[in-house]
C-alpha cells in the first residue's frame, strides 16, 4: 500500500499540466496514466522515417496561452499557420470539378450559417446544430461534413450553445514535427508511474483508496483526468455511486469519433491535385483531403461524426479502400496506385480513451462546469471536457488540469 496526499489519474495534457503544477508548489502527489506512454489523445507516430503523422490532437491553438507554444518556440520547431478558411480548396462533385471559386460560395453560407448558430445562442435555444441552420441550401451537405470533421459529431447531435461557446481568437499552428511529440517533450521531468490502471476509487471513507494494478493507494484527493469516454463506461469504479449530478454531466457530454488517415505512395504522385480538395459523392457525403502537408508526400484525410465511426468500425484494410476509391474518383484510377504504408487513427476502441473529444448533447452544454465540480471536496474533474470556452483542444486540458491542483492543494 501507498499513502500520498494527491493522486492524479491520466497523463494526458490535464494531468501533466496539474502535476506540474504541484511540482511547482511543492505539493506530495503521484501521476498515474493507464496506457504506456504519456500524452493521452496527443500521439505522433512515424509514417516513415523522418515522416510524423499525428494521430490525434493537430494543432497548437491560442498559442498566446497554450503551454506548447513556449516550447515549441525554445526548441525553434517549424510552425505552419491554419490560414486557409475551412472552406478553401476545390471541390470534386458527384463526377465533376466545380469551378474555382466555388470555395467562395461555401465561405458564404458557412459564415451566414455560424450567425444564424449565434443568434439562436444569443437567444438562449438550446436545439441542436441541425435545428438553427438552412438544410435545404445546395452547400449544407458540405457543411454537415466539415462541421462534423471540427467538433466529432454530426449536427443533430451536438449543441448550438456549446458550439458557440467556444472561443477563438487566434489562428492555429501545426507542429511539422508532430503535436504528439510536442506533448512528450512537454512531460519530461515530470514522475509518471505508467501501465497503472486505476480500477476504483472508494471515497467513503476518511481517506481516498484507490484500486489500481499495481496495488492499493491511500490519498487525500484525486484529481481525475481520464477522458469522459472512460467515465461514461464506467472504466473506473466509485464507490459510493457518482451523485447522479454528476452522472448527468458525464452523459451529456459524449466524446464523438474523429478519424485521422494517412496515406504514402513510393512514388510522387497526386501533384496535379490542389492542396486542398474534397470529394463529395451522394450517399458518402464530402470527404476533406490535404495533399502533402508540410510538403511531406502523403495525402492526409480527417473525418468526424457517424462517417469516421464507420470507417473505424469497417477496419483499416475498408477505410484504406474506401478512400482510395475517392481519390481515383477526382485523380483517375490510373494515377492512384496502392499506398505502400498507411496510418488510420482509432480513438473509439483505445480502452484508455474511448472516443475522440467531447460535444455536447443538445440540452447538455451547461453541463460542463457541472462536470468540473469536485465531489465531497476530494475528488476533483479536469480535462477538455470540463471546460466550456476551450474544449476539444491542449490549452483547455491544460488549464483545467492546472486550475484543478491549486484547488486540490
Amino acid at each position: 500500500m501507498t499513502t500520498t496526499k494527491i493522486v492524479i489519474v491520466g497523463a494526458g495534457a490535464a494531468g501533466l499540466t496539474a502535476a506540474k503544477e504541484l511540482q511547482r508548489i511543492e505539493q506530495d502527489f503521484l501521476l498515474l496514466e493507464a496506457s504506456h506512454r504519456i500524452g493521452g489523445r496527443a500521439y505522433t507516430e512515424a509514417l516513415a522515417p523522418g515522416m510524423p503523422f499525428d494521430l490525434g490532437v493537430h494543432w497548437i491553438m491560442e498559442p498566446s496561452i497554450n503551454p506548447l507554444m513556449r516550447l515549441a518556440e525554445r526548441d525553434q520547431l517549424r510552425l505552419e499557420k491554419d490560414g486557409k478558411h475551412y472552406t478553401a480548396g476545390r471541390y470534386f462533385d458527384d463526377g465533376e470539378w466545380l469551378p474555382e471559386g466555388s470555395d467562395l460560395e461555401l465561405a458564404a453560407f458557412w459564415d451566414k450559417q455560424l450567425e444564424t448558430m449565434a443568434q439562436a445562442s444569443r437567444e438562449n435555444r438550446e436545439t441542436s446544430v441541425f435545428d438553427a441552420i438552412d438544410n435545404d441550401d445546395r452547400w449544407a451537405t458540405y457543411f454537415h461534413g466539415l462541421y462534423a470533421k471540427e467538433f466529432t459529431r454530426d449536427v443533430d447531435q451536438a449543441s448550438v450553445m456549446d458550439a458557440m461557446a467556444f472561443v477563438t481568437r487566434e489562428e492555429d499552428l501545426a507542429v511539422a514535427g508532430g503535436l504528439g511529440n510536442l506533448m512528450a517533450k512537454y512531460g519530461v521531468g515530470v514522475p509518471v508511474t505508467l501501465n497503472s490502471a486505476v480500477r476504483s476509487v472508494d471515497y467513503s471513507g476518511s481517506r481516498l483508496k484507490l484500486d489500481t494494478v499495481k496495488g492499493r493507494i491511500h490519498a487525500d484527493k484525486v484529481i481525475m483526468t481520464v477522458s469522459n469516454g472512460v467515465l461514461s463506461s464506467n472504466g473506473i469504479e466509485f464507490k459510493p455511486t457518482l451523485p447522479d449530478w454528476k452522472l448527468d454531466a458525464i452523459e451529456g457530454l459524449p466524446l464523438g469519433s474523429h478519424n485521422r488517415v494517412a496515406l504514402m505512395f513510393g512514388k510522387p504522385v497526386l501533384h496535379e491535385l490542389p492542396e486542398y480538395f474534397t470529394v463529395n459523392t451522394a450517399g458518402d457525403g464530402p470527404i476533406p483531403f490535404r495533399n502533402h502537408p508540410f510538403g511531406y508526400d502523403y495525402v492526409e484525410i480527417v473525418t468526424g461524426g457517424r462517417i469516421a465511426e464507420w470507417m473505424e468500425k469497417s477496419g483499416e484494410p475498408a477505410t484504406v479502400d474506401f478512400l482510395l476509391a475517392k481519390l481515383r474518383e477526382a485523380a483517375g484510377s490510373k494515377a492512384v496506385p496502392n499506398p505502400d504504408r498507411h496510418i488510420v487513427s482509432a480513438w473509439n476502441g483505445d480502452p484508455w480513451v474511448k472516443g475522440a473529444y467531447s460535444c455536447a448533447q443538445p440540452g447538455a452544454a451547461d453541463q460542463r462546469p457541472i462536470l468540473a465540480q469536485p465531489i465531497d471536496g476530494r475528488i476533483f474533474f479536469a480535462g477538455e471536457a470540463t471546460t466550456s470556452i476551450a474544449y476539444g483542444s491542449v490549452h483547455g486540458a491544460c488549464i483545467s488540469g492546472r486550475d484543478a491542483a491549486r484547488a486540490a492543494a
